[in-house]
């Protein structure tokens, strides 16, 4: 069978035949998954965000104008289902002490210079934790999915300033992180 594009899916699911809507989650299942993930930290809980946002997608699929991209349309969703599950947690549930689990940069006995590309990604994985929900989101998509300026602002309702914003924000954060594991580090490997 020849690949469809999305909206000829769409166009087919809309026409009554609801099994093409299948195409386009196996199309982006796994992109759902992996930008749940980064958002709410949990599988189980990216599992269902993700499947969540491809049912609301599913139900409001006659809404969907066919003359924008599903893909920019499809994150939005899932972008507000995530905040939406995260808003709800913080309201039932009082806030948990950072995870200790990035305790153990104290102890890396690495000077800088000896850094590995394992260390360097522990560190951009450690600035990473850093970000809000919305950064991390608007990071993932900018730098990882090439999203333009223009599409993030379509999937976030945000405006393109917001977003720019946003961004240079999260790049800060991120830089700010790093600079005090370096440090950090540094005086670790200047006391032995």
């Amino acid at each position: 069978m020849q690949a469809l594009s999305d909206i000829e899916c769409i166009r087919m699911v809309l026409r009554g035949e609801k099994g093409y809507f299948a195409f386009l989650v196996e199309k982006y299942q796994d992109k759902a998954y992996s930008l749940c993930y980064k958002i709410l930290r949990n599988k189980e809980d990216a599992r269902d965000a993700a499947q969540e946002a491809f049912i609301k997608a599913y139900e409001a699929l006659p809404t969907f104008r066919l003359d924008s991209a599903f893909s920019t349309w499809f994150y939005r969703i899932l972008y507000n289902v995530c905040i939406s599950k995260i808003r709800k947690e913080r309201f039932m549930s009082a806030l948990e002490p950072e995870d200790p689990a990035w305790n153990h940069r104290r102890n890396d006995n690495d000077a800088i210079g000896q850094l590995d590309l394992d260390d360097m990604k522990k560190m951009l994985v450690f600035a990473y934790e850093a970000l809000s929900t919305d950064e991390i989101f608007l990071t993932e998509q900018f730098y990882r999915e090439e999203c333009s300026i223009e599409e993030l602002s379509g999937m976030t309702g945000l405006s393109q300033s917001n977003v720019k914003v946003k961004l240079f924000r999260a790049r800060q954060k991120m830089n700010e992180k790093i600079r005090s594991v370096i440090k950090e580090e540094v005086y670790v490997w200047q006391t032995k």
